[in-house]
């Protein structure tokens, strides 16, 4: 909700790389990850963002052992085209036109290196998957903030001591490094 009023959103284009929504009221685009409007007429609204947990049936499952799942059979269509963008990505990474659409690229890392990106009080930390290995505590803002990986879906997640978990993402770098410009790179903190 934007000023007290439920508006709808689908997919409007793409910037940086990244998709951006827009929505049916006022045709007002909004980055997906930050949940700022970012051009139209509700530009500079700011919505709430959460994480969402990213992970597989099989860890789904073991939390809740009475979940119901339902699997959805994709159209052959569909299925058609899922195996020609995993190709696409195997051999030439992006999508035709899709670089277009990015802005300058931060070489600090390759740009689809796998991680987790986390956002504290708006700063942001990228913690490559290769770093996160067995796990990691990093000292963020006089906290201790625990990193490792679910043991069932290897799917990376930090929380804080106490449990509470900060907002946080699965992303490749170049997503986002172009979300946060100026994140730090794990590691690498002390630098900036």
């Amino acid at each position: 909700m934007v000023d007290g009023r439920l508006h709808n959103f689908s997919a409007g284009g793409l910037y940086n790389g990244l998709v951006l929504l827009i929505d049916d009221e006022t045709h007002t685009y909004w980055d997906h990850i930050t949940g700022e409007a970012v051009h139209g007429p509700l530009q500079g609204a700011q919505l709430a963002s959460w994480t969402t947990a990213i992970t597989t049936v099989a860890a789904a499952l073991e939390k809740n052992p009475d979940l119901f799942v339902s699997i959805a059979r994709p159209s052959w269509e569909k299925r058609l085209a899922g195996y020609a963008m995993r190709f696409i990505q195997s051999v030439i990474k992006f999508p035709p036109g899709f670089r277009r659409t990015m802005g300058e690229v931060d070489d600090r890392l390759p740009e689809w290196t796998h991680g987790l990106g986390v956002v504290v009080n708006k700063k942001a930390r990228f913690y490559p998957m290769s770093m996160i290995g067995d796990g990691i505590i990093d000292a963020w803002a006089g906290r201790e903030l625990k990193l490792g990986l679910g043991p069932i879906d290897r799917v990376p997640f930090a929380e804080w001591e106490n449990g509470e978990r900060p907002l946080q993402m699965f992303s490749r770098w170049y997503g986002f490094s172009a979300t946060f410009p100026v994140c730090q790179i794990y590691g690498d903190q002390d630098k900036t």
